[in-house]
Protein backbone atom coordinates (compact mmCIF):
# COMPACT_ATOMS: atom_id res chain seq x y z
CA UNK A 1 0.00 0.00 0.00
CA UNK A 2 1.27 3.61 -1.16
CA UNK A 3 1.48 5.36 1.68
CA UNK A 4 1.67 8.39 -0.10
CA UNK A 5 -1.54 7.99 -1.69
CA UNK A 6 -3.22 7.55 1.89
CA UNK A 7 -2.10 10.92 2.74
CA UNK A 8 -2.91 12.29 -0.13
CA UNK A 9 -6.03 11.09 0.01
CA UNK A 10 -6.79 12.26 3.22
CA UNK A 11 -5.92 15.67 2.25
CA UNK A 12 -8.29 15.75 -0.72
CA UNK A 13 -11.51 14.22 1.97
CA UNK A 14 -10.20 16.53 4.69
CA UNK A 15 -8.31 19.68 3.31
CA UNK A 16 -5.38 19.76 5.18
CA UNK A 17 -2.57 16.80 5.84
CA UNK A 18 -2.95 14.08 8.35
CA UNK A 19 -0.77 14.22 11.57
CA UNK A 20 0.12 10.60 11.06
CA UNK A 21 -0.79 7.09 9.65
CA UNK A 22 -1.14 3.85 10.90
CA UNK A 23 -0.97 0.04 10.03
CA UNK A 24 -3.49 -2.87 11.61
CA UNK A 25 -2.60 -6.11 10.07
CA UNK A 26 -5.23 -9.00 9.21
CA UNK A 27 -4.03 -12.44 10.54
CA UNK A 28 -4.40 -15.91 9.78
CA UNK A 29 -4.63 -19.25 12.38
CA UNK A 30 -2.08 -21.59 11.53
CA UNK A 31 -4.17 -23.76 14.34
CA UNK A 32 -6.42 -23.52 17.20
CA UNK A 33 -9.67 -22.79 16.08
CA UNK A 34 -13.12 -21.93 18.02
CA UNK A 35 -10.84 -22.69 21.04
CA UNK A 36 -9.98 -19.31 22.41
CA UNK A 37 -13.46 -18.73 24.23
CA UNK A 38 -12.85 -22.28 25.51
CA UNK A 39 -9.57 -21.17 27.24
CA UNK A 40 -7.17 -23.14 24.85
CA UNK A 41 -3.61 -23.02 22.87
CA UNK A 42 -4.09 -20.97 19.68
CA UNK A 43 -1.69 -20.36 17.42
CA UNK A 44 -2.04 -17.24 15.05
CA UNK A 45 0.17 -15.12 13.05
CA UNK A 46 -0.42 -11.40 11.98
CA UNK A 47 0.03 -10.99 8.10
CA UNK A 48 1.28 -8.72 5.54
CA UNK A 49 -2.14 -6.86 4.02
CA UNK A 50 -4.65 -4.88 6.48
CA UNK A 51 -6.32 -1.72 7.36
CA UNK A 52 -4.12 1.80 6.94
CA UNK A 53 -5.25 4.92 8.51
CA UNK A 54 -4.43 8.65 7.91
CA UNK A 55 -5.46 10.53 10.78
CA UNK A 56 -5.53 14.32 12.23
CA UNK A 57 -6.77 15.73 15.77
CA UNK A 58 -9.15 18.21 14.61
CA UNK A 59 -9.75 20.78 17.57
CA UNK A 60 -14.01 19.73 17.36
CA UNK A 61 -16.32 17.22 19.37
CA UNK A 62 -16.61 15.18 16.12
CA UNK A 63 -15.11 11.78 15.51
CA UNK A 64 -15.14 11.81 11.39
CA UNK A 65 -14.18 8.92 9.51
CA UNK A 66 -14.13 7.57 5.64
CA UNK A 67 -14.33 4.72 4.47
CA UNK A 68 -12.98 3.25 1.28
CA UNK A 69 -14.67 0.30 1.57
CA UNK A 70 -18.76 1.18 2.29
CA UNK A 71 -18.04 4.90 0.26
CA UNK A 72 -19.07 6.88 3.10
CA UNK A 73 -18.00 9.70 5.73
CA UNK A 74 -19.16 8.82 9.15
CA UNK A 75 -19.74 11.38 11.85
CA UNK A 76 -19.49 11.21 15.48
CA UNK A 77 -20.76 13.81 18.11
CA UNK A 78 -18.61 12.69 21.19
CA UNK A 79 -21.21 14.88 23.37
CA UNK A 80 -23.51 11.98 22.30
CA UNK A 81 -21.33 9.43 22.58
CA UNK A 82 -22.60 7.67 25.79
CA UNK A 83 -26.33 7.51 24.84
CA UNK A 84 -25.06 5.77 21.30
CA UNK A 85 -26.72 1.57 20.41
CA UNK A 86 -25.82 -0.53 17.74
CA UNK A 87 -27.28 -0.24 14.75
CA UNK A 88 -26.21 -3.28 12.87
CA UNK A 89 -24.14 -1.02 10.65
CA UNK A 90 -20.33 -0.97 9.75
CA UNK A 91 -19.91 2.45 12.07
CA UNK A 92 -21.13 0.32 15.24
CA UNK A 93 -17.32 -0.68 15.13
CA UNK A 94 -16.54 2.90 15.74
CA UNK A 95 -18.94 3.50 18.32
CA UNK A 96 -18.27 0.37 20.10
CA UNK A 97 -14.34 1.50 19.70
CA UNK A 98 -14.54 4.77 21.31
CA UNK A 99 -16.81 3.89 23.99
CA UNK A 100 -14.18 1.09 24.99
CA UNK A 101 -12.08 4.73 24.90
CA UNK A 102 -13.85 6.87 26.54
CA UNK A 103 -13.55 4.00 29.53
CA UNK A 104 -9.92 4.11 29.50
CA UNK A 105 -8.17 7.02 31.45
CA UNK A 106 -7.53 10.04 29.42
CA UNK A 107 -10.18 12.11 27.32
CA UNK A 108 -11.12 11.76 23.97
CA UNK A 109 -11.51 15.05 21.50
CA UNK A 110 -12.53 15.08 17.74
CA UNK A 111 -9.90 13.19 14.88
CA UNK A 112 -10.38 13.20 11.08
CA UNK A 113 -9.50 9.52 10.21
CA UNK A 114 -9.18 8.22 6.05
CA UNK A 115 -9.07 4.22 6.40
CA UNK A 116 -8.65 1.66 3.42
CA UNK A 117 -7.65 -1.28 3.24
CA UNK A 118 -6.13 -3.82 1.20
CA UNK A 119 -7.15 -7.03 2.90
CA UNK A 120 -10.11 -8.88 1.78
CA UNK A 121 -13.30 -8.56 3.57
CA UNK A 122 -15.55 -11.12 5.60
CA UNK A 123 -13.06 -13.79 4.76
CA UNK A 124 -11.66 -14.85 8.71
CA UNK A 125 -8.92 -13.14 8.28
CA UNK A 126 -10.44 -10.81 11.18
CA UNK A 127 -10.50 -7.51 9.29
CA UNK A 128 -13.14 -6.45 11.85
CA UNK A 129 -10.33 -6.71 14.60
CA UNK A 130 -8.00 -4.92 12.33
CA UNK A 131 -10.14 -2.29 12.22
CA UNK A 132 -10.88 -1.97 15.86
CA UNK A 133 -7.62 -2.33 17.00
CA UNK A 134 -5.96 0.22 14.47
CA UNK A 135 -8.76 2.48 14.80
CA UNK A 136 -8.16 2.60 18.64
CA UNK A 137 -4.00 2.38 18.22
CA UNK A 138 -4.32 5.51 15.91
CA UNK A 139 -6.76 7.47 18.07
CA UNK A 140 -4.86 6.77 21.36
CA UNK A 141 -1.85 7.94 19.71
CA UNK A 142 -2.87 10.94 18.45
CA UNK A 143 -5.07 12.09 21.61
CA UNK A 144 -1.83 10.90 23.82
CA UNK A 145 -3.72 8.09 25.91
CA UNK A 146 -1.48 5.93 27.66
CA UNK A 147 -3.37 2.25 26.15
CA UNK A 148 -0.70 -0.77 26.20
CA UNK A 149 -1.32 -3.18 23.14
CA UNK A 150 -2.76 -6.07 25.34
CA UNK A 151 -5.63 -3.56 27.16
CA UNK A 152 -5.59 -2.18 23.21
CA UNK A 153 -6.66 -5.86 22.52
CA UNK A 154 -9.09 -6.41 25.35
CA UNK A 155 -10.82 -3.44 24.31
CA UNK A 156 -11.70 -4.56 20.66
CA UNK A 157 -12.86 -7.66 22.24
CA UNK A 158 -15.10 -6.49 24.21
CA UNK A 159 -16.59 -4.25 20.94
CA UNK A 160 -17.79 -7.68 19.07
CA UNK A 161 -18.48 -8.97 22.61
CA UNK A 162 -20.94 -5.85 24.01
CA UNK A 163 -21.83 -3.48 21.16
CA UNK A 164 -21.64 -5.82 17.95
CA UNK A 165 -23.03 -9.01 19.46
CA UNK A 166 -20.44 -11.38 18.28
CA UNK A 167 -19.29 -13.44 21.49
CA UNK A 168 -15.67 -14.28 19.77
CA UNK A 169 -12.57 -15.21 22.03
CA UNK A 170 -9.22 -12.98 22.09
CA UNK A 171 -7.36 -14.01 19.92
CA UNK A 172 -8.20 -11.89 16.46
CA UNK A 173 -7.64 -9.02 18.46
CA UNK A 174 -4.08 -10.21 20.53
CA UNK A 175 -2.78 -11.29 17.22
CA UNK A 176 -3.56 -7.91 15.37
CA UNK A 177 -2.05 -6.09 18.13
CA UNK A 178 0.82 -8.27 18.96
CA UNK A 179 2.14 -9.55 15.96
CA UNK A 180 5.95 -9.43 15.13
CA UNK A 181 7.22 -10.00 11.69
CA UNK A 182 8.20 -13.65 11.67
CA UNK A 183 6.91 -15.22 14.45
CA UNK A 184 3.76 -16.78 15.44
CA UNK A 185 2.12 -16.00 18.50
CA UNK A 186 1.51 -19.20 21.11
CA UNK A 187 -1.30 -17.61 23.16
CA UNK A 188 -3.29 -19.05 26.27
CA UNK A 189 -6.25 -17.34 26.19
CA UNK A 190 -7.38 -18.40 29.70
CA UNK A 191 -4.50 -17.01 30.74
CA UNK A 192 -2.89 -14.49 28.32
CA UNK A 193 0.47 -15.91 28.47
CA UNK A 194 2.05 -15.86 25.25
CA UNK A 195 5.34 -16.74 23.39
CA UNK A 196 6.73 -15.52 20.40
CA UNK A 197 8.10 -18.57 18.45
CA UNK A 198 9.89 -18.15 15.19
CA UNK A 199 8.14 -19.19 11.99
CA UNK A 200 11.27 -21.29 10.70
CA UNK A 201 9.71 -22.95 7.47
CA UNK A 202 12.68 -23.21 5.59
CA UNK A 203 11.47 -23.99 1.81
CA UNK A 204 8.04 -23.89 2.46
CA UNK A 205 5.88 -21.17 2.96
CA UNK A 206 2.35 -19.84 3.85
CA UNK A 207 -0.17 -19.51 1.54
CA UNK A 208 -3.95 -18.68 2.12
CA UNK A 209 -6.76 -19.34 -0.33
CA UNK A 210 -9.53 -17.18 -0.47
CA UNK A 211 -13.29 -18.87 -1.15
CA UNK A 212 -14.96 -15.73 -1.69
CA UNK A 213 -17.42 -17.47 0.18
CA UNK A 214 -18.99 -13.85 2.79
CA UNK A 215 -19.18 -14.17 6.25
CA UNK A 216 -20.97 -12.52 8.45
CA UNK A 217 -20.64 -13.80 12.37
CA UNK A 218 -23.23 -12.46 13.64
CA UNK A 219 -26.42 -13.44 11.51
CA UNK A 220 -24.59 -16.62 11.49
CA UNK A 221 -24.54 -20.30 13.86
CA UNK A 222 -20.96 -18.25 15.44
CA UNK A 223 -23.21 -17.54 18.54
CA UNK A 224 -24.57 -20.81 18.64
CA UNK A 225 -21.52 -22.74 18.72
CA UNK A 226 -19.82 -20.95 21.46
CA UNK A 227 -23.30 -21.78 23.54
CA UNK A 228 -23.26 -24.91 22.86
CA UNK A 229 -19.82 -25.40 23.84
CA UNK A 230 -21.35 -23.43 27.48
CA UNK A 231 -23.71 -25.90 27.89
CA UNK A 232 -21.47 -28.94 27.55
CA UNK A 233 -19.40 -27.38 29.72
CA UNK A 234 -22.29 -27.07 32.37
CA UNK A 235 -22.47 -30.87 32.10
CA UNK A 236 -19.20 -31.90 32.15
CA UNK A 237 -18.37 -29.93 35.36
CA UNK A 238 -20.99 -31.91 36.92
CA UNK A 239 -18.46 -34.49 36.83
CA UNK A 240 -15.01 -32.00 36.21
CA UNK A 241 -14.61 -29.73 38.52
CA UNK A 242 -13.41 -27.24 35.29
CA UNK A 243 -13.72 -23.83 34.19
CA UNK A 244 -13.00 -24.38 30.59
CA UNK A 245 -13.73 -26.64 27.84
CA UNK A 246 -9.77 -27.16 27.10
CA UNK A 247 -8.90 -27.99 30.29
CA UNK A 248 -10.37 -31.12 29.44
CA UNK A 249 -8.26 -34.10 27.91
CA UNK A 250 -10.59 -36.14 24.95
CA UNK A 251 -10.81 -39.08 27.22
CA UNK A 252 -12.26 -37.48 30.04
CA UNK A 253 -15.00 -36.00 27.61
CA UNK A 254 -15.48 -39.61 26.46
CA UNK A 255 -15.93 -40.71 29.66
CA UNK A 256 -18.55 -38.32 30.39
CA UNK A 257 -22.16 -40.02 31.02
CA UNK A 258 -23.71 -36.77 31.30
CA UNK A 259 -23.13 -36.20 27.44
CA UNK A 260 -24.26 -39.47 25.93
CA UNK A 261 -27.26 -38.67 25.30
CA UNK A 262 -26.25 -34.81 23.96
CA UNK A 263 -24.43 -36.20 20.30
CA UNK A 264 -23.73 -32.58 19.58
CA UNK A 265 -22.52 -31.31 22.67
CA UNK A 266 -20.32 -34.36 23.06
CA UNK A 267 -18.79 -33.58 19.87
CA UNK A 268 -18.35 -30.10 20.54
CA UNK A 269 -16.82 -30.59 23.33
CA UNK A 270 -14.30 -33.23 21.43
CA UNK A 271 -13.29 -30.80 19.44
CA UNK A 272 -12.08 -28.57 22.04
CA UNK A 273 -10.18 -30.75 23.64
CA UNK A 274 -8.71 -32.44 20.64
CA UNK A 275 -8.08 -29.28 19.00
CA UNK A 276 -6.21 -27.89 22.27
CA UNK A 277 -4.32 -31.29 22.30
CA UNK A 278 -3.14 -30.38 18.42
CA UNK A 279 -2.08 -27.37 19.15
CA UNK A 280 0.67 -28.48 21.94
CA UNK A 281 1.44 -30.99 20.01
CA UNK A 282 2.31 -28.62 16.82
CA UNK A 283 4.23 -26.04 19.32
CA UNK A 284 6.69 -28.57 20.18
CA UNK A 285 6.81 -30.16 16.14
CA UNK A 286 7.71 -26.35 14.74
CA UNK A 287 10.38 -26.05 17.69
CA UNK A 288 11.78 -29.40 16.50
CA UNK A 289 11.35 -28.55 12.66
CA UNK A 290 9.03 -31.21 11.54
CA UNK A 291 6.89 -29.26 9.55
CA UNK A 292 5.55 -32.68 8.32
CA UNK A 293 3.88 -33.60 11.80
CA UNK A 294 2.88 -30.14 11.88
CA UNK A 295 1.02 -30.57 8.72
CA UNK A 296 -0.39 -33.64 9.67
CA UNK A 297 -1.89 -31.95 12.71
CA UNK A 298 -3.32 -28.77 10.46
CA UNK A 299 -5.44 -31.88 8.64
CA UNK A 300 -6.43 -33.22 11.63
CA UNK A 301 -8.13 -29.87 12.55
CA UNK A 302 -9.84 -29.25 9.48
CA UNK A 303 -11.35 -32.85 9.93
CA UNK A 304 -12.68 -31.87 13.48
CA UNK A 305 -13.78 -28.65 12.32
CA UNK A 306 -16.01 -30.25 9.55
CA UNK A 307 -17.02 -33.40 11.51
CA UNK A 308 -17.51 -32.45 15.46
CA UNK A 309 -17.53 -28.65 15.30
CA UNK A 310 -19.61 -28.37 11.90
CA UNK A 311 -18.44 -24.93 10.22
CA UNK A 312 -16.81 -25.82 7.36
CA UNK A 313 -19.16 -25.54 4.13
CA UNK A 314 -18.71 -27.12 1.06
CA UNK A 315 -16.17 -24.91 -0.46
CA UNK A 316 -13.74 -24.50 2.25
CA UNK A 317 -14.24 -28.87 2.02
CA UNK A 318 -13.39 -28.35 -1.57
CA UNK A 319 -9.89 -26.47 -0.88
CA UNK A 320 -9.22 -28.47 1.72
CA UNK A 321 -9.42 -31.77 -0.14
CA UNK A 322 -7.81 -30.60 -3.38
CA UNK A 323 -4.64 -29.30 -1.76
CA UNK A 324 -4.40 -32.52 0.01
CA UNK A 325 -3.62 -33.86 -3.71
CA UNK A 326 -1.02 -31.70 -5.18
CA UNK A 327 2.57 -32.01 -4.48
CA UNK A 328 4.68 -29.98 -2.25
CA UNK A 329 1.56 -29.41 0.33
CA UNK A 330 2.67 -30.51 4.15
CA UNK A 331 -1.10 -29.51 5.23
CA UNK A 332 -3.80 -27.58 4.97
CA UNK A 333 -7.02 -26.35 7.18
CA UNK A 334 -9.98 -24.17 7.16
CA UNK A 335 -8.23 -20.93 8.97
CA UNK A 336 -10.94 -18.16 10.90
CA UNK A 337 -14.46 -18.88 12.22
CA UNK A 338 -15.32 -21.14 9.24
CA UNK A 339 -18.87 -20.80 7.40
CA UNK A 340 -17.00 -19.18 4.20
CA UNK A 341 -13.52 -17.34 4.41
CA UNK A 342 -9.72 -19.28 3.67
CA UNK A 343 -7.97 -21.83 3.96
CA UNK A 344 -4.00 -21.75 5.23
CA UNK A 345 -1.85 -24.26 3.82
CA UNK A 346 2.13 -25.08 4.29
CA UNK A 347 3.43 -25.21 0.39
CA UNK A 348 6.80 -25.60 -0.73
CA UNK A 349 7.99 -22.64 -2.21
CA UNK A 350 9.40 -24.23 -5.20
CA UNK A 351 5.59 -25.67 -5.67
CA UNK A 352 3.55 -22.42 -4.82
CA UNK A 353 2.95 -21.91 -8.61
CA UNK A 354 1.88 -25.10 -9.32
CA UNK A 355 -0.34 -25.10 -6.45
CA UNK A 356 -2.08 -21.92 -7.25
CA UNK A 357 -3.17 -23.38 -10.56
CA UNK A 358 -4.29 -26.58 -9.56
CA UNK A 359 -6.16 -25.59 -6.42
CA UNK A 360 -7.82 -22.35 -8.91
CA UNK A 361 -8.56 -24.52 -11.42
CA UNK A 362 -10.17 -27.36 -9.60
CA UNK A 363 -12.03 -24.90 -7.37
CA UNK A 364 -13.65 -22.83 -10.64
CA UNK A 365 -14.63 -26.24 -11.70
CA UNK A 366 -16.46 -27.44 -8.85
CA UNK A 367 -18.13 -24.15 -7.34
CA UNK A 368 -19.21 -21.03 -9.05
CA UNK A 369 -16.66 -18.87 -7.34
CA UNK A 370 -13.21 -18.17 -7.95
CA UNK A 371 -10.45 -18.62 -5.11
CA UNK A 372 -8.15 -15.40 -4.44
CA UNK A 373 -4.38 -16.74 -3.16
CA UNK A 374 -2.75 -14.33 -0.77
CA UNK A 375 1.10 -15.52 -0.25
CA UNK A 376 2.11 -14.35 3.47
CA UNK A 377 4.78 -14.50 5.86
CA UNK A 378 4.31 -13.43 9.76
CA UNK A 379 4.07 -9.56 9.91
CA UNK A 380 4.31 -6.62 12.50
CA UNK A 381 1.08 -6.07 14.36
CA UNK A 382 -0.53 -2.74 15.28
CA UNK A 383 2.17 0.26 14.34
CA UNK A 384 2.28 3.91 13.20
CA UNK A 385 3.93 4.21 10.28
CA UNK A 386 6.99 6.55 9.30
CA UNK A 387 5.77 9.06 6.20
Amino acid sequence: MNISKIQKDFAREFGRSPDASYFAPGRVNLIGEHIDYNGGLVMPAAISTGTYFAAALNGTDYVNIYSTLFNELVSIDLSKLSDMTPTGQWDDYIVGTLLQLNALPGQLAGVDVFVTSDMPQNSGLSSSASFAVGLGFAASDLLGLEVDLITLALAARAVENDFVGVNCGIMDQFAVAMGKEDYCIVLDCDSLDYELLPMKLGEYEIVIANSMVPRKLSESNYNLRRSECDQALEILQQDYPVSQLCELTVEQVESCSGLLKHDVLKRRALHAASENQRVHESVTALKQGRLADFGDFMNASHASLRDDFEVSCKELDILFETAQGIPGVLGSRMTGAGFGGCTVSIVATSAVPNFIDSLTAAYSAATPYEAKILRSGAGDGVKRLNS
